[in-house]
């Protein structure tokens, strides 16, 4: 019987593993909540703003490693797309937005798609969009309606292209 469980195990982590890498689906997987958060700077970034561009929202922390190993590829792949309406907003999960702040400025990137507010009003859009662990990544379309969320390893330029 032991076995029979092992077995049952095994096969439901690889079947996991294997929907887990699965191109993401045509279907949308409802509308986008609205949020607004201040950004690095202290301007107040809504989501409702950015209606009929592409939105990429990617959940981060400076302390998470994955969540900095993924990050320059997910910046990269939107700035290659800005010129076709592709915006980045970062929801930083720091206590405090320094953390954010000094990865930014260490690396290069700019800070205005940088969204923390505080660190109770970033954690209640983490949890407005169901986000259980981080790195997370969200692709909103232009009508507003989510069409990926999963780890941002996923979010390619194939799983980006159908939404320019």
């Amino acid at each position: 019987m032991k076995t029979y469980w092992i077995v049952v195990g095994l096969a439901l982590l690889i079947g996991w593993s294997f929907v887990s890498w699965l191109p993401p689906s045509r279907q949308p997987l409802g509308p986008a909540p609205d949020f607004s958060l201040e950004n690095l700077d202290g301007k107040t970034v809504a989501l409702a703003e950015l209606r009929g561009m592409v939105v990429i929202v990617d959940f981060w922390a400076s302390w998470c490693g994955p969540c900095k190993s993924t990050f320059p590829d997910v910046q990269a792949l939107a700035a290659r797309h800005a010129v076709e309406g592709v915006v980045l907003l970062v929801v930083d999960l720091d206590r405090s937005p320094e953390g954010g702040r000094a990865y930014m400025d260490e690396h290069g990137f700019a800070k205005d798609f940088v969204l923390h507010g505080s660190f109770d009003a970033a954690r209640a859009v983490k949890d407005l969009y169901k986000v259980g662990g981080i790195p997370h990544t969200v692709l909103i379309d232009r009508e507003g309606q989510i069409r990926f969320s999963g780890h941002p390893a996923r979010l390619s330029e194939n799983a980006l292209t159908p939404w320019l």
